[in-house]
C-alpha cells in the first residue's frame, strides 16, 4: 500500500478497502481460514455418529467425551487462526508480504494470550448485555480493537482491553456504522452458503457434504471480520495518534514521529 493510502476512512471505504485486501491476497487468507474452518465444520459428524447416541437420542458417554475433545479443538484452533488472521491483516495493510508459514509462526507465540482475551472479550460483553442491550453493544464497541492489539501489540487482555477503549473514545459511532456493514455483507454471504449447503444434503442426503460444503464457504467469508477489524484499528490510530503520518515518515525514509502512548482509560 502506498504512502498516500494511509488516511483516515469512512465506514464504506473501509469496507472497500477489506474487500481489496482480500481480493490481493485470496489464496493466503483462504488458505488460513479453511485451516480453521474445516476441521471445526467436518470433524463434529465423525466424532458424533448417530450410532454413537442414545436410543432416544440423548448423548452418549463417548459422544460427550467427543464433545469436549471438539471443544479444546475449537479453542486451540481459534486462538491461532484468528490470531494469524490478524496478523496477515496487518501485513496486508502495511504492504507487506503475506505469507501462510509466516503468520502461524507468529501466531503461535500469542495463541494464548487470545484465547484469554476471546474469554475475557465474550464475559465482559456478555456480562453487560445482561444489564440491556444498550450496555452490551457499548462495551462491544469499546473492546472492537481488543483482539487486533493481542495479536499486533503482544498487551495481556487487560491492557488490550485499556487501550481498545482508548481508542474507541469518540469514534463508536463510526465503528458500529463500519461493523454492521461488514455485517450485512457477511450475513448474506453466509446465508446464500448455507442454501447451497442444505440444497446439496437435500439431494444426496449425507450430512457431512453439508458440513463440508460450508467449511469451503465460510473459509472464504471469515476473514473478512479480522481484516475490517485491524482496518478499523488504523484507522482510530491514524485519526488519534497520527499513525499515518508515521507511516509515511517511514516510507520516504524520514524519522518517523513515535507511537503516541495509550491514555487512560
Amino acid at each position: 500500500m502506498s504512502a498516500a493510502a494511509y488516511r483516515a476512512r469512512s465506514a464504506t471505504e473501509l469496507i472497500d478497502a477489506t474487500i481489496q485486501i482480500l481480493r490481493r491476497n485470496f489464496a493466503t487468507f483462504y488458505t488460513l481460514s479453511a485451516l480453521f474452518t474445516v476441521p471445526l465444520y467436518v470433524i463434529p459428524p465423525l466424532l458424533v455418529p448417530q450410532s454413537a447416541r442414545g436410543a432416544v437420542g440423548t448423548p452418549s458417554a463417548f459422544s460427550i467425551t467427543a464433545l469436549l475433545v471438539w471443544f479444546i479443538l475449537f479453542i486451540v484452533l481459534s486462538a491461532i487462526f484468528q490470531t494469524a488472521l490478524f496478523l496477515a491483516s496487518s501485513d496486508a495493510y502495511l504492504g507487506k508480504p503475506v505469507v501462510v508459514a509466516d503468520a502461524i509462526s507468529r501466531a503461535t507465540k500469542r495463541a494464548a494470550a487470545m484465547a484469554v482475551g476471546y474469554i475475557y472479550q465474550s464475559f465482559a460483553v456478555g456480562l453487560a448485555s445482561l444489564l440491556f442491550l444498550i450496555p452490551g453493544i457499548y462495551v462491544a464497541l469499546g473492546l472492537f480493537a481488543m483482539p487486533c492489539i493481542i495479536a499486533l501489540e503482544g498487551l495481556s487482555a487487560g491492557d488490550a482491553a485499556s487501550r481498545s477503549f482508548d481508542l474507541s473514545k469518540g469514534l463508536k459511532g463510526h465503528v458500529f456504522v463500519t461493523g454492521l456493514v461488514g455485517f450485512i455483507i457477511y450475513f448474506v454471504g453466509f446465508l446464500i452458503v448455507f442454501l447451497i449447503a442444505s440444497l446439496a444434503s437435500g439431494f444426496a442426503g449425507q450430512t457431512l457434504i453439508s458440513q463440508i460444503i460450508l467449511a469451503l464457504g465460510a473459509s472464504a467469508l471469515l476473514p473478512l471480520v479480522p481484516v475490517t477489524i485491524t482496518l478499523l484499528y488504523y484507522d482510530a490510530r491514524i485519526r488519534k495518534e497520527g499513525y499515518d503520518i508515521e507511516l509515511m515518515a517511514q516510507q520516504t525514509g524520514g524519522p518517523g514521529a513515535p507511537p503516541a502512548k495509550p491514555q487512560p482509560a
